[in-house]
């Protein structure tokens, strides 16, 4: 048997600590201890009820842990190892003979049979240990920090929206509205892309912090210099990409009102915009693309990490121990980056 720890949301708001038991390691699966979890704003969402998942769910995606235990068919060269794991236990991440279509045609990311770690089906990483498929896992190289190694996944996500965007070049717009945690790494990946980057947030907090991490420059929503800024970075009809990273009503008419002729917009947010208002006669004549994406490459994440070194560990605000995880999701409406770490 395997013994668990964990902050079990059991209701809107109302975490409990939690022990239980567990049967032995399925074939093709990891037991990882978890080292440090990263809190983002889909755990308060899902914390405060605003995205609604079934429940009780051990909550937490964002983390990096060391093997303890493998299953069978694993290799036990993976004990001791530090690693970090995607979120989505599918098909291919369990080695299954039986694939799903979706896993079939190599987009795993939409697996029809997945649970979603700490989100949907499977018990997260705000545990002292987690169980994940073999396939989910990926070695560390001991240049990345623990305090690094959590903003794989989000970094991962990130840089899928530009897989999705493949004309980012030096001669491209780039717009991000709302620079928080993922924003701030979206505005990091098109710098190193190449792109000119403009920022948009409302705070100036967010505003300088995105100056940091590779703007070229920063905008309030409201500020008028911002059309000009635009224009001044090669953007003559408006931006080539505009990236919405708010989740809100207002971003996403700002974004319509931004974006070029034939330009796209790409959303970013998993818990939804509200769809109202959207106007179907400018996509149209206009010809912009509209694109989603959600969780990417943790590869090309981690070989960003190594090779260009930004300093995401400045990004951390505080550290709570597990048995305060509802304060830890909480402070995050008003930190930029908080972890849980279940071991001081």
């Amino acid at each position: 048997m395997i013994e668990l720890k964990g902050a079990e949301l059991i209701a809107p708001r109302t975490i409990r600590m939690k022990t239980w038991s567990e049967g032995s390691l399925r074939c093709h699966e990891v037991l990882v201890e978890v080292r440090a979890a990263g809190v983002c704003g889909t755990d308060l969402a899902i914390y405060t009820g605003a995205y609604q998942v079934p429940l009780p769910l051990v909550l937490g995606h964002e983390f990096c842990g060391v093997v303890t235990g493998v299953g069978e068919g694993v290799n036990a060269d993976l004990v001791g190892r530090r690693v970090v794991c995607e979120i989505n236990n599918t098909c291919i991440a369990w080695r299954s003979d039986d694939a799903c279509p979706a896993c079939s045609a190599g987009r795993p990311n939409h697996c029809t049979k997945r649970t979603v770690l700490g989100i949907n089906g499977a018990n997260g990483a705000f545990a002292d240990r987690v169980r994940v498929p073999e396939g989910s896992v990926h070695c560390l190289p001991d240049e990345v920090s623990d305090e690094e190694a959590v903003f794989v996944e989000p970094l991962a996500a990130a840089v899928r929206t530009f897989e999705l965007s493949p004309f980012v070049d030096e001669a491209s717009c780039i717009v991000v509205l709302g620079v928080g945690r993922l924003g701030t790494l979206v505005t990091w990946v098109a710098k190193q892309l190449g792109g000119r980057v403009i920022a948009v947030a409302r705070s100036e907090r967010s505003r300088e912090r995105a100056l940091r991490f590779g703007a070229e420059s920063a905008f309030a929503p409201d500020d008028d210099a911002l059309g000009n800024a635009i224009a001044d970075a090669g953007g003559r009809l408006g931006a080539d990409l505009i990236v919405e990273a708010t989740g809100t009503p207002e971003g996403w008419q700002q974004a319509m009102a931004l974006v070029r002729p034939m330009g796209t917009i790409a959303l970013k947010t998993t818990c939804g915009i509200p769809s109202g208002g959207v106007d179907a006669t400018k996509l149209v004549v206009d010809e912009i693309t509209v694109q989603g994406s959600r969780c990417g490459p943790f590869d090309k994440a981690i070989r960003f990490l190594v090779e260009y070194k930004p300093d995401l560990a400045s990004l951390v605000e505080r550290v709570y121990p597990l048995e305060e995880a509802a304060a830890a999701i909480e402070a995050v409406e008003t930190a930029t980056k908080i972890l849980i770490k279940p071991k001081a």
